[in-house]
């Protein structure tokens, strides 16, 4: 059983929820065939001034069958005070990979993936692609991933303009782990075909490491950048938090 503080420091101009999804870092690590996941409900109604009403879930659920491997996730949520909206988020991604060789390392996938954000002026975003994925190191304390992914994008935003492109998603993932330390950072990288200066990055980086024997300081950093963005909607949002994790 795993208790986490996360009082420490939050330092952003919100990330609300980055236009990129972060699928690696929702994989299941788990072999074992058949389903398994999660699902997280929130609610919360507090009437000070005025009501604030917060409510939303997410869920990521796996299964695994022989080389087949499907992902479903989805997140949702919202905040409304004094009848203003302020976080309206969602979205849903499904995906399959089909892995080749003995150690199935190679990997082919497909997609599809629908969001939408008012606080980036994303009324509808429609994603669908496919490509590989390969894993040259895949151990327990030494992980590389990396994978490219041609997809077309159907967006309209909130300011009524419509916008259909064929992007390149590329990621890389790393992940090394020794003793009571462990590091991940993930990578995204989004150029528009027939246009590489419209483009979005988007990093993913966590450490974790061990002050006593029940006690880990954690701490994670995320950063968006999009080089063609509406009006009035920052380039660049990033958020870092810093907390402590009580193991017993």
């Amino acid at each position: 059983m795993r208790l986490v503080i996360g009082f420490a420091l939050v330092l952003s101009p919100i990330l609300m929820f980055s236009q990129i999804v972060n699928v690696e870092s929702k994989r299941s690590g788990k072999k074992e065939e058949g389903w398994n996941g999660s699902i997280d409900l929130n609610f919360s109604l507090t009437r000070n001034t005025s009501d604030v009403l917060s409510y939303g879930g997410k869920t990521s659920n796996q299964y695994l069958k022989n080389r087949h491997r499907y992902l479903l996730l989805a997140d949702l949520n919202r905040v409304q005070a004094g009848g203003d909206i302020f976080v309206n988020q969602g979205y849903e991604h499904l995906r399959y990979n089909y892995e080749f060789g003995e150690e199935k390392r190679l990997a082919a996938e497909v997609f599809q993936q629908a969001q939408f954000n008012s606080v980036q002026k994303i009324k509808f975003r429609h994603l669908s692609g496919a490509g590989l994925r390969y894993a040259p190191i895949n151990q327990d304390s030494l992980k590389v991933w990396a994978g490219s992914i041609l997809m077309y994008e159907y967006e309209e935003l909130t300011t009524a303009a419509i916008q259909r492109n064929f992007r390149q998603s590329s990621y890389l993932l790393f992940y090394v782990a020794f003793k009571k330390f462990e590091f991940q950072t993930i990578n995204y990288y989004q150029p528009k075909w027939g246009d590489f200066s419209d483009f979005r990055v988007s990093t993913s980086s966590t450490v974790e490491f061990g002050v006593l024997k029940w006690l880990r300081f954690t701490t994670g950093f995320e950063l968006l950048y999009d080089s063609e963005v509406p009006e009035e909607v920052p380039a660049v949002v990033f958020s870092l938090k810093n907390g402590l994790r009580l193991e017993f």
